[in-house]
């Protein structure tokens, strides 16, 4: 009876191991504007080019320290945008980007266009053993899109978002039931939060108003009837 017993109890811890489901954390961060597009503007966007990237790193790092074992850190970033202002600057910012990285310690993944980013999202990794825990989107943003980059190829026109109808193409498999969500862009309060519920069943804090970068740490609200809301 105690050899059964032993038997039955190795089996079940073997059946929880196999099950068990490890998580991802994955940070979101879209590009800056050119200072060509931008310079002279009453109000002028990405005057310091790593606004977003700096935020990013705030979060990352946060993220790193309460992660468990099995848990993984991902940053994914829009390389497009990187590659035209450190070409406009005359630096290597991607360069800067990745010492950044492994400095925190964390997985870096470029994307170049919206389909890169679903396809990263829903099979960058396996899925049904690795869902996302957690995810932060740093960058541009309207209450409809995340706009991935702004003033970088057409004056304050973006080329590159997902907007709500493109969530549809991202599993909601993908998320843990328990994700925390968060866009730290302007207005996704104000209609992306709701679309990501419906589409993930999770849900994405999101501002109403504006979202201020330009004062180093995690974005505040810059509106003065702005708020925080999912």
């Amino acid at each position: 009876m105690r050899q059964l017993i032993v038997l039955v109890s190795f089996f079940v811890l073997g059946t929880l191991g196999v099950s068990a489901q490890s998580r991802e954390d994955i940070v979101l961060t879209g590009g800056p504007a050119l200072r060509f597009m931008e310079h002279g503007k009453a109000a002028s966007h990405d005057v310091y080019w790593f606004n977003f990237v700096d935020a990013s790193v705030i979060r990352l790092k946060e993220l790193k320290a309460q992660a468990k074992g099995d848990e993984l850190v991902t940053w994914l970033i829009y390389r497009p945008a990187y590659a035209s202002r450190s070409a406009e600057l005359g630096l290597n910012l991607t360069a800067q980007i990745e010492a950044k990285a492994n400095v925190v310690g964390v997985r870096l993944v470029w994307f170049n266009t919206k389909d890169e980013l679903i396809s990263y999202l829903n099979r960058g990794l396996d899925r049904s053993k690795i869902k996302i825990g957690s995810f932060d989107y740093f960058g541009h943003s309207n209450k409809a899109c995340f706009l991935f980059d702004y003033s970088n190829v057409i004056d304050t026109m973006s080329i590159a978002w997902l907007h709500v109808k493109d969530l549809e193409y991202i599993s909601r498999h993908a998320f843990a039931r328990d994700a925390v969500c968060k866009s730290w862009g302007c207005h996704s309060g104000e209609m992306y939060s709701q679309w990501w519920k419906n589409q993930f069943d999770v849900g994405l804090t999101g501002a109403i108003g504006k979202t201020d970068f330009e004062h180093g740490g995690l974005p505040v609200l810059s509106s003065s009837d702005g708020k925080w809301t999912q």
